[in-house]
């Protein structure tokens, strides 16, 4: 096996771990959102975003993957805010 096809395992098996961790998250959100039905709490909450985003960052230790981690948390919100809306939406119907 050389060196990329190596190297690419290894992001599989990374990515693997990564799945189970976002089930787990989407689990969590989906208490989070039926805590929000319940207590008529909007879905959005700007200030928290930002605050997740700022003290996310400070954990990374390489200075040069942090311009990318936005991306990243970004599209975990806009997934947990999309399953918050259609759960919801069918708990109104």
């Amino acid at each position: 096996m050389n060196k990329l096809e190596e190297s690419r395992k290894l992001i599989d098996e990374i990515d693997t771990k990564i799945i189970s961790l976002y089930e787990e998250r989407m689990k969590i959100v989906e208490e989070v959102i039926k805590y929000k039905i319940e207590n008529n709490i909007s879905i959005l909450d700007s200030s928290r975003e930002s605050k997740m985003l700022k003290n996310n960052l400070n954990k990374i230790k390489n200075d040069k993957y942090k311009k990318y981690y936005s991306d990243i948390l970004s599209g975990y919100l806009k997934a947990s805010k999309a399953m918050q809306e259609d759960i919801k939406n069918n708990v109104n119907k």
